[in-house]
C-alpha cells in the first residue's frame, strides 16, 4: 500500500511539474486558456487513474483515436493551430531581423561610422537580405588623453535653411565604402543598398 501511494504521489508531482513548464513556455493569446484546460484534464487524469485502478483492479484506458478526428476538424482547433504558427513565425522573423541589424550596426561602427535607422528587407525562405537602408555619419573620436579640451564654435545663421557645419556628413567615397562592405559581407546587391548621410 505504501509503494502504491508513493508511486501515485510521484506521478502527480511529475504531472504538475510538466504542466508548470508547459504553462511557462506558452505564448500569450486566446489559445492559452484552452491549453490550460487540457493541462488541467491531464493532471486530473493523473490523480484519478491510479485510484480507479486500485478500486476496480483494471487499468483506466481511454481510446483517443475516436476523438482525434473530431477535435482536429473543429474550427477552434484550426484557429488555435493558425494562431500558434503565426506567433511562432513572427517571433522567429523578428528575432532574426534584430540580430542581423545588431551585427550590421556593429560592423559599420567598427569601420569608424555611427549608424541609425537600419531597415532590412529579408527573404525569409532563403535568408538573403534583399535590401538595406540605413543612415550613417562619421563617428566623432573623443581624445581623452589631452589635458585641455578645445571647443570650436561654428557660426550659426538663423533662417538660412542650410547648415554650415558639414564636417560629419559622409563623402561619396565613404558611402561607396559602406555599400561595398555590405555587398561583400551580407550578399545584398549594390543597387539595393541605400546609405543616407545624417
Amino acid at each position: 500500500m505504501i509503494n502504491f501511494i508513493s508511486s501515485w504521489a510521484e506521478q502527480v508531482i511529475i504531472a504538475v511539474i510538466i504542466a508548470t513548464i508547459i504553462e511557462m513556455i506558452l505564448p500569450s493569446g486566446n489559445s492559452k486558456k484552452y491549453i490550460k484546460t487540457v493541462i488541467g484534464i491531464y493532471i486530473l487524469y493523473t490523480i484519478i487513474s491510479p485510484v480507479i485502478t486500485g478500486i476496480t483492479g483494471s487499468n483506466l484506458k481511454v481510446d483517443y483515436s475516436k476523438y482525434e478526428d473530431y477535435f482536429t476538424s473543429t474550427d477552434e482547433y484550426k484557429s488555435l493551430e493558425n494562431e500558434f504558427n503565426n506567433v511562432t513565425a513572427n517571433s522567429i522573423e523578428n528575432t532574426y531581423k534584430q540580430e542581423i541589424k545588431k551585427q550590421l550596426k556593429s560592423d559599420i561602427e567598427n569601420m569608424g561610422f555611427s549608424i541609425s535607422n537600419v531597415e532590412l528587407d529579408i527573404d525569409l525562405e532563403t535568408g538573403k537580405i534583399k535590401a538595406i537602408s540605413l543612415s550613417a555619419d562619421k563617428e566623432e573620436k573623443s581624445d581623452t588623453n589631452t589635458a585641455e579640451t578645445n571647443i570650436q564654435i561654428n557660426k550659426v545663421e538663423i533662417g538660412n535653411g542650410t547648415s554650415k557645419n558639414k564636417d560629419n556628413n559622409l563623402s561619396r567615397q565613404e558611402i561607396e565604402k559602406i555599400k561595398n562592405f555590405l555587398q561583400e559581407n551580407y550578399g545584398t546587391d549594390f543597387e539595393c543598398i541605400k546609405v543616407n548621410s545624417i
